[in-house]
């Protein structure tokens, strides 16, 4: 019987593809989800109204308007995730268990079975154009835990999870390096004509006249320094006649300070 024929044969019967012209699209289809109508319109080898047009006549199906065919009713009977596998949309039940639903490829054997499955419904396959449905489907098939907890949407979260972590890590990666950057160099505020580092008790400051000041407190010196130098070598004469003063961590920071008078 004519229903019971595939796609691809119903299309090359009505000289609209050729023998290789399937071939092509079949090796494609080959471990994806893709519909082989949707590959053969995407490849050029027929338009989606040339599709409806033959399995309508060749199915005996009609041409839905899914809008004016939806019924609030069945907005749950099938999740979402099943819907866009698929390209389908239930639109009414009926009578003697059946449900009505819109298809962009009502010859898909493998979709129609897997839909009576999970319904346990009997099905009423309809012609829809693939965008109606797909239009369909965003606004009127809510989300549910199904669509979550799908294998592919399992996937996709799993990937944003990874890539969610991957960015936690660069952030604290950053964070620590900071964090110990401003332990070993200390603070660096730059002014438009000046710029001082602070670190250790001490704070060092140099401006566009090249004089340098230091002020602060010598972890062995008794006082505290306010002192200004008109030059760096003055600063580091001062520093090596008053080293016993300082602890080798604030000396070894004023000696980084003194050769990177620029910042960081």
């Amino acid at each position: 019987m004519a229903a019971k024929q595939r796609l691809g044969e119903l299309l090359v019967e009505a000289n609209l593809i050729t023998e290789t012209d399937l071939g092509k699209a079949l090796r494609l289809q080959v471990g994806g989800n893709r519909r082989l109508g949707y590959l053969l319109i995407k490849m050029g080898f027929i338009s989606e109204d040339q599709l409806h047009s033959v399995l309508s006549r060749q199915l005996g199906l009609e041409i839905v308007d899914v809008a004016s065919e939806f019924s609030p009713t069945v907005k749950k009977v099938l999740p979402k995730y099943l819907c866009k596998r698929y390209s389908v949309i239930p639109l009414m039940t009926g009578e003697n268990n059946t449900l009505k639903v819109a298809m962009v490829d009502p010859s898909d054997s493998e979709a129609v079975s897997d839909i009576e499955k999970y319904t346990g419904k009997i099905i009423q396959p309809v012609l829809a154009p693939k965008s109606d449905i797909e239009s369909n489907i965003r606004s009127r098939i809510p989300w549910s835990f199904r669509d979550i907890f799908n294998s592919q949407a399992s996937l996709r979260l799993t990937a944003a999870a990874t890539a969610i972590a991957l960015l936690m890590v660069i952030f604290t990666a950053m964070q620590f390096y900071q964090d110990r950057k401003r332990m070993e160099y200390g603070n660096v505020t730059i002014f438009p004509h000046s710029i001082t580092y602070a670190n250790h008790e001490l704070i060092l400051g140099f401006n566009d006249q090249n004089k340098v000041s230091l002020f602060g407190h010598g972890s062995y010196s008794s006082g505290y320094y306010s002192v200004t130098f008109n030059n760096i070598q003055s600063l580091k004469k001062f520093l090596n006649s008053k080293k016993d003063d300082f602890s080798a961590i604030q000396l070894k920071w004023l000696s980084w300070a003194m050769t990177n008078p620029q910042g960081i």
